[in-house]
């Protein structure tokens, strides 16, 4: 168990740095619409610039699932300025490290150098934002790369099982839809509709731009008037499918078959979005049921029984509804039943029984100390308050964050266990080996 004051030293280390997260951040808006955040951190002489555009799974239509993913992949292909591939070298011969990434609710790049050099990163991103050339000969070799990333997923048994899982779950609403794209969708994009796409979603109107290190705010503001004025925006108007999925009426599930010799099962309640205060509950039962070895469930089926060889999962919402998930490794297939057996018997105590005052400030003040540990990072940080700034409307959030978990009360874990944690609101999915046809 913690240790009270390491449990008093958490909260106060968490407070602290919440507390002076304003003062660090410098927010604005250039004329063009351009969202920039400026997050000062002289702890290190490194400078990390992120871009997030508005657009992801969230947007695509039907048949065209996986674009914006696609598009991800093409920007970093060809631009007015730089030709394929040169784009990776110039940020390797500056020392620096980039990626990029997609997900449900947004597209984002990054970009960290030492701060002598950071300048480059503006450079780089606003001529991935306005100056993209797409062009087949590129694109059907890419179209490649992609399919064949579709295909390690789809031959990776547990990716497959997220990807059944979340389809199952889901009926209507995007977050049932892989990111990746469906295999169809994929195999007939055109280089024009992913130029489409671009034109459509990449301009300063639809983008979050963080610098977050080692700066100075009014250098920055210059810097990135230089690169990103000229710019012209255009505002996007996004769908809101917040309340899409309708309720789950009966409990849902799947069998998944692979050549595979670990089990694995996924169980699943749909639970409230960002907007809703029980986010915030729902964070902290993460804490208490599955996450990390002194957790209710990983006691239960790892430490006390045997049955399992992990225990994981947690609340996997980021803004709209989501899913409450409980991720297991079973030792075997034949304890799949038992296994099924304890974790209702867990569910029932948290619907019949408070939790303990020692366990509840315990489980408070891990949730708190993780998100102290991500500010470690300052990509992380730049990561966070780009992603706060599109699915919660600020970056304040975080701010915010620290005394809405404190907010939570045993009553309302309670409360929460016994509405949302029902047989009819449940999905489960499981991956057994496959057995071989007499």
């Amino acid at each position: 168990p913690m240790k009270p004051r390491v449990a008093i030293l958490l909260a106060v280390l968490a407070a602290f740095c919440f507390a002076g997260l304003e003062s660090k951040v410098t927010e604005y808006d250039l004329a063009n619409g351009l969202d920039v955040i400026i997050y000062v951190d002289s702890s290190a002489p490194v400078v990390s610039t992120t871009v997030f555009y508005q657009v992801g799974a969230y947007d695509e239509p039907t048949g065209k699932t996986g674009i914006s993913h696609m598009l991800e992949h093409m920007t970093f292909k060809h631009t007015d300025r730089y030709k394929p591939g040169q784009f990776a070298r110039i940020v390797r011969a500056a020392g620096g490290e980039e990626n990029g990434f997609t997900a449900t609710y947004y597209t984002g790049f990054y970009e960290t150098f030492a701060k002598d050099r950071w300048e480059l990163s503006l450079e780089l991103e606003a001529a991935r934002m306005s100056s993209c050339r797409f062009e087949d000969d590129v694109f059907q070799p890419e179209r490649k790369v992609v399919t064949e990333e579709w295909r390690l997923g789809e031959n990776r048994p547990t990716s497959k099982l997220w990807k059944v899982y979340e389809a199952t779950a889901y009926i209507a609403h995007p977050l049932g839809v892989p990111v990746i794209g469906w295999k169809h969708d994929i195999d007939n994009y055109t280089c024009e509709a992913v130029a489409d796409w671009y034109h459509l979603h990449y301009n300063p109107a639809n983008a979050v731009l963080v610098i977050a290190g080692d700066v100075r705010p009014e250098e920055v503001k210059a810097r990135v008037k230089k690169h990103f004025g000229r710019l012209k925006g255009k505002p996007v108007k996004r769908a809101d499918f917040y309340d899409l999925e309708p309720p789950q009426q009966s409990e849902r599930s799947i069998i998944l078959h692979r050549n595979t010799q670990a089990p694995a099962m996924l169980i699943g309640y749909h639970v409230p979005g960002i907007r809703n205060k029980e986010f915030y509950t729902a964070e902290v039962l993460e804490a208490i049921l599955v996450q990390g070895r002194t957790s209710r469930l990983y006691q239960a089926l790892v430490t006390r029984t045997g049955l399992a060889t992990w225990v994981g999962g947690g609340d996997y919402t980021t803004r709209d509804p989501g899913l409450f998930t409980i991720y297991i490794t079973p030792k075997s297939e034949k304890d799949i039943p038992e296994i099924s057996q304890v974790i209702e018997q867990e569910l029932t105590k948290l619907k019949t029984e408070l939790v303990t005052d020692h366990e509840f400030a315990k489980v408070q003040n891990q949730v708190l100390a993780q998100d102290v540990f991500d500010q470690d990072d300052i990509s992380d940080m730049a990561y966070f308050l780009a992603r706060c700034q599109i699915t919660a409307g600020s970056w304040r959030f975080l701010e915010q964050y620290p005394d809405q978990i404190r907010k939570v009360t045993k009553a309302q874990v309670q409360e929460f266990c016994r509405h949302y944690f029902k047989t009819d609101n449940r999905t489960t999915a499981l991956l057994l080996p496959k057995k071989e046809e007499k």
